[in-house]
């Protein structure tokens, strides 16, 4: 965690060893902050923001992201989660669907690690049942196929 907290406490870029552990922590610490701002039992922010599905409170968790990690020089390749895939979807028996976005982060143009944002929903209810949760791996990662926790 510390390293997640120097990537955003002022420091340089050139001042921290950017590896992709700490983009994933950075990352996952920030929608952590974004999910502690919606409101129990999850259909609305604690500002009020109505969620009418799965899919509001996604984009609900990931405003912001590009503007917090653009203040030290990381980009996304894609806007942040990433592009849906059809094939990233994946339903449980238990109803609840894992969907898994892929994006690449990018520090002044040049990739620094490949990201994995595993997003727990229900179709039938806007709150979801877990945390998003991010993975990171190198830039060079080739499988796709990371499992959820």
């Amino acid at each position: 965690m510390a390293s997640s907290v120097l990537l955003f406490t002022g420091m340089h870029e050139q001042d921290l060893h950017v590896q992709p552990e700490t983009i994933g922590r950075a990352l996952q610490d920030y929608l952590g902050e974004r999910q502690a701002q919606i409101a129990p039992p999850g259909d609305r922010s604690r500002t009020g923001q109505v969620f009418d599905w799965c899919g509001d409170v996604l984009e609900f968790l990931a405003e912001g992201v590009s503007e917090r990690f653009a203040a030290r020089g990381i980009s996304f390749s894609s806007p942040f989660p990433g592009p849906f895939r059809l094939w990233d979807e994946d339903q449980q028996p238990d109803g609840e669907h894992i969907r898994r976005f892929w994006t690449t982060a990018l520090l002044h143009g040049c990739p620094v690690a490949k990201l994995c944002t595993f997003f727990f929903h229900r179709h039938d209810t806007p709150a979801i049942p877990r945390p998003l949760r991010v993975v990171a791996f190198p830039p060079d990662y080739r499988g796709e196929d990371a499992d959820p926790p």
